[in-house]
């Protein structure tokens, strides 16, 4: 007898360690996560490049550069600027005194929790050539530069939920002869918001699978959801050695910013500065204003090189960069447009609900940065894995399932934070990001 039970528990140990080497057969597509983030750095055209270098000509010819030759310089740049107007997330603080009850005070916490979703993506290791020829002139030369703006996509389950393109604002080119800084300008947004990240669920400790069908309806909606923004926050810093020999290691250069209200009740809100400006151009009408990225960053240093011929050198100039991503949205507090108002305490009872059954699911979770040249990718993977021995109920506590080397799931999408490499080689290969075509 004794032996029969050794060998049923044994049987089930091992049935369990199946379970933890890979998901179970039978696993339903909704079981399934996959989503990825790539940030690329957009490279200068000939022809902008040649812009900067003739100014540069002209800055060298001159034995003292000085307003009036600035304004000789940028006069004809400047004429018909275009000038930008930046949307303003309009903020309200719902006034939780008026709840009374515990309960729906709890519920009110869980609600504001899942409005929030935040993101983040920065390169592994330097990217290098922010110039394209090194410079006999000094560290802050802009002459020959490469890096011209940021690309930003966003897939989920194969989906595009985010596109984002930006490039160096040409009009404003004196700033960067003046003050060694530039400017960016927004080209293209695209953005899904039926296939965004809110509600977010995780921020209330809830585990499940996106898609899998529950009580509660767990998609975005705008009758119980409004003022959906997105932001994005781009960071650039830089390590670099000056001819005293002195080291500057991971110095932020600067920050730009950008917040973008979403259309209410639109399957897809695009936003083209291109379109915009041909509509102008035809003297068409429309709504739609320039959005501005806020902030300035200042050009990439080049590192002091040894002296080559007895003439100074300067290098290309190594950077990194870092992307945070956010999304957010105010609970529509009207009942009349929102049945969730009146039926709070149905839908807390399904939110703990949820919470709870939550525990009995396991997460196969891979995390995954890599960067390819001026190119950084982070994949994620989840799967749900329900074991025998939960199923029974004979392992009272839940176990997550992670490959070797993978981050612990309590990292993943909610509030990630930069995810390392990991040791183990991924043996799925995620689906690649088709090219974004740019609208400039």
């Amino acid at each position: 007898m004794m032996k029969k039970i050794f060998m049923s528990l044994l049987g089930l140990l091992f049935i369990q360690t199946a379970g933890l080497a890979q998901p179970p057969r039978g696993i339903s597509p909704q079981m399934m996560e996959q989503e990825t983030w790539e940030v690329s750095i957009n490279q200068m055209d000939n022809r902008s490049r040649e812009q900067v270098n003739q100014i540069v000509a002209g800055l060298q010819l001159s034995a003292s550069p000085t307003r009036s030759v600035f304004k000789d310089i940028f006069g004809s740049m400047l004429t018909g600027g275009l000038t930008a107007a930046v949307d303003v997330v309009a903020t309200e603080i719902i006034n939780l005194a008026k709840y009374k009850k515990n309960q729906k005070e709890k519920w009110m916490q869980m609600i504001e929790r899942e409005c929030n979703y935040t993101d983040s993506l920065s390169s592994i290791k330097g990217l290098t050539d922010f110039y394209s020829e090194t410079s006999n002139i000094g560290a802050f030369d802009p002459s020959n530069i490469n890096f011209d703006g940021i690309s930003l996509r966003g897939m989920r389950d194969g989906r595009e939920v985010l596109y984002m393109s930006c490039h160096i604002d040409m009009s404003r080119l004196q700033h960067m002869f003046r003050h060694s800084k530039f400017n960016l300008v927004l080209d293209t947004l695209v953005f899904h918001p039926y296939d965004c990240h809110l509600p977010n669920l995780q921020a209330n400790g809830i585990r499940m699978m996106r898609g899998e069908k529950t009580e509660r309806d767990n998609s975005f909606s705008f009758d119980e959801r409004k003022n959906l923004c997105v932001s994005l926050e781009m960071t650039l810093t830089s390590s670099w050695v000056n001819e005293a020999v002195m080291v500057m290691d991971n110095v932020e250069l600067g920050k730009f910013k950008l917040n973008v209200n979403i259309d209410q009740n639109k399957p897809v809100f695009i936003y083209s500065r291109k379109q915009i400006e041909q509509n102008r151009a035809l003297g068409l009408q429309s709504d739609t204003t320039f959005i501005q990225i806020d902030g300035d960053c200042f050009v990439v240093p080049r590192s002091f090189m040894p002296s080559f011929g007895g003439q100074r050198t300067w290098g290309t100039g190594e950077y990194n960069v870092k992307v945070k991503m956010r999304e957010t949205c105010q609970f529509n507090t009207d009942e009349e447009r929102n049945k969730k108002m009146k039926q709070w305490y149905k839908d807390y009872k399904q939110l703990r609900k949820m919470q709870k059954k939550g525990s009995l699911l396991g997460e196969y979770f891979r995390n995954v940065c890599k960067q390819n040249g001026n190119t950084i990718v982070k994949e994620m993977l989840k799967k749900g894995i329900t074991t025998t021995m939960q199923e029974t109920g004979v392992l009272q506590t839940a176990t997550t399932a992670m490959p070797s080397g993978a981050m612990p799931a309590s990292m993943g999408a909610g509030s990630p934070g930069t995810a390392a490499a990991p040791q183990a080689t991924p043996q799925t290969t995620p689906q690649a990001i088709p090219q974004a075509t740019e609208m400039r």
